[in-house]
């Protein structure tokens, strides 16, 4: 057993398999290349057609269509937004059919029924951000208590997406979710123990290191997570930002082009789904305890019978058994950030 002692970069190697720790978690990552060359039970070709196939078939139903879109969706309260929905070019935003928090709702992102992850423009990204924006401040005026934002996206089945359609998903609650105010306090702890921001640190030692590190500016930071929780995970964060309901446009535009450049950096990896989760400080907190951030990790390419990429493990031990180093994760995204 070899061990590395780092304040941020804690690990051990054991039998082959790299064991990490979280840097402000403190939760643990197995790591083993060889899982990723496991044999696989289909090839591109077959993986290619199985894709093919799921858009076919659910395009003949699909309620987010722009055929069906008017009958098959719900609409907003007539106090709640001014409007039965919010819409932005070819993006519309209506409340969740079947929601799972306060103030769900779902934003169609294109007429076209699928949009390959490496398509997507910059604008779609950031016009889906600036109606986000929209949507929770018209909330906030009706419920002042609704002040903690939520924005994921579900990239077709693997990730959860019961719909193949492009679309995301919106929650503004009058609680944080259970992981964010994990975040907020060990935000908190960390810079009474230390002195400085977690994530003044954390930039700072990547950089030092720089071996995972995407993209490193200013205005925005790029990483592969050091301890990933997902298969392929990426940090984004805005430096001195707060709220996602209160991030700048020139905030808005940067994680859009970061996010635009990540897809495609997914796709050339042979990514085929993903989640997209962000975290995000409450409306108006002065300060912030923590930078608006996001983080994305792949799942598994759709097919009609796949191995999935979470186990008994990850479901019921809290530790995470990953087969991608993130140092290979970070060399394969720079390439799509060179020319900015």
């Amino acid at each position: 057993m070899s061990t590395t002692q780092n304040v941020f970069f804690r690990k051990r190697v054991v039998a082959g398999v790299e064991h990490r720790r979280d840097p402000l978690f403190g939760s643990w990552t197995r790591i083993n290349p060889d899982r990723a060359r496991r044999p696989k039970h289909t090839g591109g070709a077959a993986r290619g057609a199985d894709l093919q196939a799921l858009i076919q078939s659910s395009r003949e139903t699909c309620p987010f269509c722009p055929e069906r879109r008017d009958t098959e969706t719900p609409v907003f309260p007539p106090d709640l937004c001014g409007s039965a929905r919010l819409t932005k070019g070819e993006l519309v935003l209506f409340p969740n059919k079947n929601p799972f928090g306060e103030y769900h709702a779902v934003g169609i992102l294109a007429d076209s029924h699928y949009i390959p992850m490496e398509a997507y423009s910059e604008r779609t990204l950031e016009d889906s951000l600036l109606l986000t924006q929209a949507y929770f401040r018209a909330v906030h005026r009706k419920d002042a208590a609704a002040r903690f934002p939520v924005y994921v996206w579900n990239f077709l089945p693997p990730s959860a997406g019961s719909i193949v359609h492009p679309h995301i998903q919106l929650l503004l609650e009058s609680r944080p979710a259970p992981i964010i105010e994990t975040l907020t306090r060990a935000c908190l702890r960390w810079e009474e123990g230390q002195g400085e921001a977690f994530w003044d640190a954390l930039l700072r030692e990547e950089v030092r290191e720089g071996k995972r590190v995407i993209l490193a500016q200013e205005d925005v930071a790029v990483l592969a997570s050091f301890a990933p929780r997902g298969f392929r995970e990426i940090l984004v964060f805005l430096p001195g930002s707060g709220s996602l309901a209160d991030l700048e446009a020139g905030e808005i535009r940067t994680f859009s082009w970061a996010l635009a450049r990540l897809l495609k950096a997914y796709h050339a990896m042979g990514v085929g789904s993903f989640n997209l989760v962000t975290y995000s400080p409450p409306m108006g907190a002065a300060p912030p305890p923590f930078p608006f951030h996001v983080k994305l990790i792949s799942r598994p390419y759709p097919k009609g019978i796949y191995t999935n990429d979470t186990g008994f493990f990850e479901r019921m031990y809290d530790l995470w058994i990953i087969d991608t180093l993130p140092e290979e994760v970070a060399r394969l995204a720079r390439p799509f950030f060179r020319d900015g």
